[in-house]
């Protein structure tokens, strides 16, 4: 089975969903932390923290609740790619692949189609332990 995968032209960026951290216009960073992250009762849509980057350093902080996290930003040795699944139409699917490869399409209504949202080259590590920020 073919499964088209799709890589999105600068001009066709999509707006990335609000669970990604974007690093600048138009890099997306990963966020690695030590340890938890507990959230009281449902964690969709809740406020955890506030993130600031430094312009001159380019050294992230994470302050959450009454404790300040101190990062740093490491490429990754090899890039991710983010990933949206959909469907298309196998009619679109067998017009993009050509009348060779479209016998091997499944022969349902709507064939699974991937696509490429962002790709991830750097990430953010939080390995120490956070300071306490006492009389805030």
């Amino acid at each position: 089975m073919i499964i088209p995968i799709n890589i999105a032209t600068s001009s066709s960026t999509s707006r990335l969903p609000p669970q990604f951290a974007q690093f600048g216009t138009d890099e997306v960073v990963l966020i690695e932390m030590q340890g938890a992250l507990d959230v009281e009762g449902s964690p969709d849509g809740q406020f955890v923290g506030k993130l600031t980057v430094d312009d001159e350093t380019k050294k992230p902080t994470l302050l959450i609740g009454h404790h300040l996290l101190e990062g740093k930003l490491v490429n990754l040795p090899k890039p991710l790619a983010v990933m949206h699944r959909g469907t298309r139409n196998s009619a679109d699917v067998a017009e993009d692949l050509g009348e060779e490869d479209s016998q091997s399409i499944e022969s349902s209504s709507n064939a699974p189609s991937w696509d490429v949202v962002a790709v991830v080259k750097r990430k953010m590590v939080f390995a120490k332990r956070p300071m306490p920020m006492v009389g805030r």
